[in-house]
């Protein structure tokens, strides 16, 4: 059975979208106009309870902000991992030269979707 993510990264995402925002002194409706995103999905983001239901960015999506934000390659990957978790462990995992086994070890003691399924 695969993982589900928790959705708690949601909530970092939320205040990480939040503060990078406040930053630099702009409305989630400036970043909307700026990333050419809709009101609806930066709303969604920056607000983690949107009508009842976290929002799942895509990786369009978060690329978008990012170069509308012009962040830096150390803010723009915080996002990343922050938006998609597992990317942190596939580097890590890259890194430390670990096998799709090894990785979905940590994958799964992280709660994250993993790289294949694990048959019990």
């Amino acid at each position: 059975m695969q993982p589900k993510q928790s959705p708690d990264y949601r909530a970092e995402l939320c205040e990480l979208l939040n503060r990078l925002l406040a930053s630099r002194g702009w409305s989630p409706a400036k970043l909307a106009r700026e990333s050419g995103q809709s009101k609806a999905t930066i709303s969604r983001m920056t607000s983690y309870a949107y009508r009842g239901k976290p929002h799942q960015p895509t990786m369009r999506t978060i690329q978008a902000i990012s170069l509308a934000l012009k962040l830096t390659p150390e803010e723009r990957r915080k996002l990343f991992y922050t938006a998609f978790p597992e990317f942190a462990v596939w580097d890590e995992a890259s890194e430390k030269g670990y096998d799709v086994i090894d990785t979905n070890e940590l994958l799964e003691k992280k709660g994250l979707p993993l790289l294949m399924s694990i048959k019990k």
